[in-house]
């Protein structure tokens, strides 16, 4: 039983090795001049944290979602999606 214990650990630890590193989070603003600071030259869009949702300045969403505001070239990279602000 003392054996099956110990080997039982060392599998353990053994997985607990190769698990993926966690995702970067993404960098919140409460402004939008807080977010222009960071990127420059970016384009500016509000990301819902609950849906990993995108959305641009003249959508309906836009700042009335729980979240803040992001650097759309972040963001996406993390895995939001939304639409595209480059027509």
């Amino acid at each position: 039983m003392i054996v099956t214990c110990i080997f039982s650990l060392m599998s353990f630890n053994a997985v607990a090795q190769t698990d993926t590193p966690p995702k970067k989070h993404l960098l919140i603003y409460r402004t939008e001049q807080d977010a222009r600071q960071r990127c420059p030259n970016d384009q500016i869009v509000w990301a819902s944290t609950t849906t990993h949702r995108l959305y641009l300045p003249r959508d309906k969403h836009f700042a009335h979602t729980h979240g803040g505001y992001v650097c759309e070239s972040e963001a996406r990279a993390l895995g939001y999606r939304g639409p595209t602000s480059h027509a």
